[in-house]
């Protein structure tokens, strides 16, 4: 088998895998999100939040909005999956999709900061130690303030925390990465690849009854 046999299989089969692991991630989004809405209940009800005021109301938008994007992940795979090669272009559109995804988790994180605005709520290490020690200067109870040296009792650092716990792109990138490579190989790998075909075929040749001149007539 010639080398660009082999990295055609090689192609073909990081393809494949690039559509699982979309298919993985996808799902691991929507777990995320899940959760995500699960913590922001608890801390609604923690903090004594209603209605419209609740952090959960206040981020309902551009979680849809995450979840639809992550969504088109499987839209991705299924074409992979019914493709009959590998196709650079898809390869490109698992690439768009990802960074889409990682974009729309960032802007939760940027809404729940500004929901912690709006409810007066401070973020950072001054945000903890206030939030910590509570409005009259009393500590919280652990369960219900910020750990005074640890995560401020924020919306942002839920989320932040909730994303980190339950999702991941690593994997994705990593496989989008070697499948690119697959199917784009260097310059000195397309000349070795050529070189090494060209001495399978010259030993095609030596091993050919024909070579080295036209055979013998039989008398």
């Amino acid at each position: 088998m010639g080398k660009s046999a082999e990295r055609n299989l090689a192609a073909e089969k990081e393809f494949v895998a690039l559509g699982q692991v979309l298919i993985e991630t996808a799902n691991d989004a929507a777990h995320c999100l899940k959760q995500l809405k699960k913590n922001l209940s608890e801390y609604d009800s923690r903090h004594g939040n209603h209605f419209v005021d609740t952090s959960k109301s206040f981020m309902r938008n551009d979680i849809r909005n995450a979840k639809d994007i992550s969504s088109d992940l499987k839209d991705v795979a299924n074409r992979i999956s019914k493709s009959h090669k590998p196709s650079k272009s898809e390869v490109a559109s698992a690439r768009n999709m990802m960074n889409a995804t990682a974009r729309a988790m960032d802007v939760l994180k940027v809404t729940a900061r500004k929901y912690d605005e709006k409810s007066g709520r401070s973020t950072g290490i001054k945000g903890a130690i206030k939030n910590a020690m509570g409005k009259n200067g009393h500590e919280h109870d652990a369960n219900h303030g910020g750990d005074l040296f640890g995560s401020p009792d924020t919306v942002e650092a839920l989320v932040k925390s909730t994303l980190r716990d339950n999702f991941n792109l690593n994997v994705l990138s990593y496989q989008i990465n070697t499948t690119e490579k697959t199917l784009s190989p260097s310059l000195v790998d397309r000349a070795k690849e050529a070189v090494h075909d060209v001495k399978d075929k010259l030993k095609g040749d030596k091993t050919s009854p024909t070579y080295g001149g036209r055979p013998t007539a039989t008398p």
